[in-house]
């Protein structure tokens, strides 16, 4: 132990003097997130048929994106380790949450830029590795989370392990006045926040929809046979036909890259396919699909809304593309450059970012989707007036991954919790859940493969805080917490 902290102490010197120990733990930190990119070798299914160029891709992107994120963590020890040196003890942990809170946000930029392409969506999306996901099992984050959302959990959580640190470190002392002040503080704000998350759920409306969620377990490939094909579309015709009688009039839902009506329409014409839908059930119902389609601008990840007795309502684009799954972003078209090697996809197969944002209405109720990474952005969730959540995604490139899929989970039931709303999550190679309103799973498949999941879901029309307000309220917060350091931090260049 007195080797480890002697290692620590010489990291911690190191120019730029406090920078180091932050980034090391934020290395250690995302290498275990990012530990899904593993189950992506080989990489033939996406066209590349070499072992070792696979393993070198992967490498490249896994070391690149942990490197990226723990960017930010080694900024925050930095600045605090500056700023606080002539700070009185009340604000050390305040400044530490606030410039906490900015360094998730700029991460979340950050990652976006670092994965720039021509299918990129910029912006505060994405939240991989967020810290407050790993509180997702606690009942009272998830709820604080529909008034502050994660980077108020951020907040106070580092202000929390700030005292802490300060309490085993002898500069706080438990009857000391600024201690005490501190906790009165979070205590003021846990009060507050439970009145607010109270009041913004306290709505719902009385009717329920029934929902059938279709699971499958196609797998990832470049080109399927006929065969192939054919088996996984009559599987998907018999477990419509079930569900289209086990709805009562509700809603369907195929995953992401389910492309039924796309296989549908290559075996029937319109009429013809019309007709279908029509007979299988007396009752007018609604059917998610997604399916790969190109229109005027190029290709596009498209969820339909079919109507049962009208063909298809509506539709909604893809918002968030995937980096290196949708999309080859130029830090990778630079690789494959660099190795001489072509690149594994033109770009004609690149997919487009959706400008296109529909809800679907459904009776009335607007209901929101969300496609695969659509779902780490708080703040595409929270766009819009809606009453339901709706999430498709398709992890058969990662092979079923469970560490991939627990943290896709793990975002929803956030994402859920923030907007005080009903979540349906329908998967391909994964499981399928239901989510209430305050983020916790009410329902979920056993197991992955094909099956069918039925439950009936609370619409909720009422605004929680977060809705409303999205992350401004913290974000300002932690802008007035994050000037006086910059203050202490001159004050503490000019002494």
């Amino acid at each position: 132990m007195d080797r480890v902290i002697k290692i620590y102490g010489k990291i911690a010197r190191l120019r730029p003097s406090g920078f180091w120990p932050g980034f090391i733990v934020g290395l250690i930190y995302f290498s275990y997130i990012f530990r899904w990119y593993w189950p992506l070798y080989p990489l033939t299914n996406f066209g590349i048929e070499s072992n070792v160029l696979s393993v070198v891709f992967i490498l490249f992107m896994f070391s690149l994106s942990i490197a990226g994120t723990a960017l930010f963590w080694g900024l925050f020890s930095f600045f605090i380790l500056k700023a606080t040196k002539k700070s009185s003890t009340f604000w050390i942990p305040l400044i530490a949450a606030g410039t906490f809170v900015f360094a998730e946000y700029a991460k979340a930029w950050g990652f976006g830029l670092l994965w720039l392409g021509n299918g990129s969506l910029l912006g505060p999306h994405w939240t991989l590795g967020n810290p407050a996901y790993l509180f997702v099992s606690w009942p009272f984050i998830l709820r604080i989370s529909s008034v502050w959302g994660i980077y108020g959990i951020d907040f106070l959580l580092i202000w929390t392990i700030s005292i802490v640190y300060l309490l085993a470190t002898g500069k706080y002392t438990a009857s000391s006045r600024i201690f005490l002040l501190n906790l009165g503080l979070i205590i003021f704000i846990f009060f507050i926040t439970i009145g607010l998350s109270t009041k913004s759920n306290e709505i719902l409306t009385p009717n329920t929809i029934k929902i059938s969620l279709i699971q499958t377990d196609d797998p990832a490939k470049f080109k399927f046979s006929a065969d192939e094909v054919l088996d996984n579309y009559a599987k998907k015709i018999r477990m419509l036909k079930e569900t289209a009688g086990a709805v009562d009039g509700g809603i369907v839902i195929f995953p992401e890259s389910s492309n039924f009506s796309k296989t549908l329409l290559s075996f029937l014409d319109n009429n013809s396919a019309k007709n279908y839908f029509n007979r299988l059930s007396d009752k007018e119902f609604v059917i998610i699909d997604h399916n790969i389609l190109q229109d005027q601008e190029g290709y596009k990840s498209k969820t339909l809304f079919i109507n049962s007795k009208n063909g298809v309502s509506g539709f909604y684009d893809k918002q968030l593309l995937t980096p290196a799954g949708e999309y080859l972003p130029y830090i990778l078209k630079l690789f494959f450059f660099a190795l001489r090697k072509s690149v594994p996809i033109g770009e004609n197969y690149e997919l487009k970012a959706g400008t296109h944002s529909e809800l679907l209405n459904y009776d009335n109720l607007p209901i929101k989707i969300l496609v695969c990474s659509d779902v780490v952005s708080p703040g595409i969730s929270s766009k819009n007036q809606y009453g339901l959540l709706v999430f498709l995604q398709n992890l058969s490139g990662f092979k079923g991954s469970k560490t991939i899929e627990s943290q896709f989970l793990s975002m929803l039931r956030f994402r859920a919790a923030e907007n005080g709303k009903y979540a349906v999550l329908a998967s391909n190679f994964a499981r399928s859940y239901v989510i209430d309103n305050s983020g916790n799973i009410v329902k979920s498949t056993d197991s992955s493969g094909y099956q069918i999941l039925t439950a009936d879901v609370v619409p909720n029309k009422e605004r929680t805080w977060y809705n409303k307000l999205g992350d401004l309220p913290i974000l300002l917060l932690s802008l007035a917490i994050f000037g006086l350091g910059l203050k202490n931090l001159r004050n503490a260049k000019q002494d």
